[in-house]
C-alpha cells in the first residue's frame, strides 16, 4: 500500500472553521499511525457495505471530481466543511442531553493498493492523540483502540463505485457520519446480517465438523451463540478473537486456524453474503445452547444455556460414591411430589 495523496484538518465546531495541516510538519510516527489505519481500512475484514443515495450528494461529486484528477487539496476542503457542518447541527440536538461531539481530525487520502486506486476518508476522535507542535503521536496511546470513522470506495476512470465500506469503532454506528454526511444508505439490513452471519457460521462451517469432532462441535456452537446474544456488535475479527478465541480442541486433529479462515470468508459468498460490521438483533438468534451429557444409561443432561457457578457440582461420598448435584427448586419440588426424595 502507497499513500499517493494525503490531507489532514482539524475540524473545529467551537470555532466554526476548518484548519488544514501543512504536510511539512507531518511526523513519522503519524504517517506510520495512518498507514496501519489505512490498512485496517482496506483490508475488508471489518467495516460495513453501503451505496450512495444518489449520483449528485455533496460527497459523491467530489469523488467524481478525484476520477477527473482534479486537486485533492481543493475537494478536501469541500468535504471537510461539509463534515463541520452536520457536525455542527448534530451538536445543537446533543446539547439537551450535555453531550459533546468528539474533538476530531478528519484525514483524507488517494492510496494505491495493489493495482487499485483507492479514496479514503477518515475521522480520527479525541485529536489530542496529536501534538499541536509537531504532529507527532502522544506516548502511550495504541493504535488498535484508537476510536475512529472512516469511509473507503475505488477510483477509477469510468467513476462508477461497485462498492462503499464504512468503518466505526463506535459500539453503535454513528448514524450523522454515514447517514446525513456521506448520505449512505446500509446496503443489507441489521436482522439480516444477523440471521445470515450466524447460519452461515452454525450451517456452513461448524456443521461440517459435527460428525467427526461432536464434543468440539458442541462447544463452539455454544460459544457462538452465546457471542451473538451477548454483544450488541458484531465484528468479525472481535468474533474469531473472542467467540473463538484460542479454543484448544478436544481432538487434537481439528485445525481450529483453518475453521477461522473459513469463517472469515463467509461474508463474501455470493449466495448469502453478509456484513462484517454490524448490529445485532438478538431475537433473530433463534439457536439454543445444547449439551448432552450421558450420565447413566437410563439418564442423560441437557443443557441449554450457560451454567451459572455453583448449579451442578461433582460430589464424592467418604465411601467412594460419586454423585452430580443440581440445585433446582423445581427439581426438587418436582422429584420429592415423586417421593424419589425421602
Amino acid at each position: 500500500m502507497r499513500i499517493n495523496k494525503l490531507q489532514i484538518s482539524k475540524v473545529d465546531i467551537e470555532k466554526n472553521e476548518v484548519e488544514n495541516i501543512d504536510s511539512s510538519v507531518y511526523g513519522d510516527e503519524l504517517l506510520d499511525y495512518l498507514t496501519e489505519l489505512f490498512e485496517t481500512v482496506i483490508s475488508g475484514s471489518s467495516g460495513r457495505r453501503f451505496e450512495f443515495d444518489r449520483k449528485t450528494t455533496e460527497v459523491r461529486v467530489q469523488i467524481t471530481r478525484l476520477n477527473n484528477a482534479e486537486d485533492l487539496h481543493d475537494i478536501s476542503n469541500v468535504i471537510a466543511n461539509r463534515l463541520l457542518i452536520k457536525e455542527s447541527d448534530v451538536q445543537k440536538k446533543m446539547d439537551k442531553l450535555n453531550i459533546s461531539i468528539l474533538k476530531g481530525i478528519i484525514v483524507q487520502a488517494v492510496i494505491l493498493d495493489g493495482i487499485s486506486e483507492k479514496f479514503i476518508i477518515c475521522k480520527a476522535d479525541h485529536n489530542d492523540f496529536l501534538d499541536d507542535v509537531n504532529y507527532k503521536l502522544t506516548r502511550g496511546l495504541p493504535v488498535k483502540k484508537k476510536a475512529f470513522k472512516a469511509f473507503v470506495c475505488d477510483l477509477n476512470s469510468t467513476d462508477e463505485i461497485e462498492e462503499v465500506l464504512v468503518y466505526d469503532t463506535n459500539p453503535k454506528d454513528t448514524k450523522y457520519w454515514w447517514k446525513d454526511f456521506l448520505e449512505l444508505s446500509k446496503i443489507f439490513t441489521d436482522e439480516y446480517n444477523t440471521e445470515k452471519a450466524f447460519n452461515a457460521i452454525d450451517k456452513g462451517v461448524f456443521n461440517s465438523i459435527k460428525k467427526k469432532y461432536k464434543e468440539d462441535h458442541t462447544y463452539l456452537r455454544n460459544s457462538a451463540v452465546r457471542y451473538f446474544r451477548s454483544n450488541d456488535m458484531f465484528e468479525m475479527n472481535d468474533f474469531l478473537d473472542n467467540g473463538i478465541g484460542n479454543y484448544n480442541p478436544v481432538d487434537s486433529d481439528l485445525d481450529i486456524e483453518l475453521l477461522k479462515n473459513k469463517i472469515r470468508e463467509l461474508p463474501s459468498k455470493e449466495r448469502a453474503p453478509f456484513d462484517n460490521q454490524f448490529t445485532i438483533v438478538k431475537e433473530k438468534v433463534t439457536a439454543y445452547f445444547k449439551r448432552t451429557v450421558s450420565l447413566t444409561d437410563q439418564v442423560t443432561l441437557e443443557i441449554k444455556q450457560d451454567i451459572p457457578e455453583n448449579i451442578i457440582l461433582a460430589h464424592k461420598d467418604p465411601d467412594g460414591t460419586k454423585y452430580v448435584k443440581i440445585r433446582s427448586d423445581k427439581g426438587y419440588e418436582r422429584f420429592k411430589k415423586d417421593n424419589i426424595i425421602d
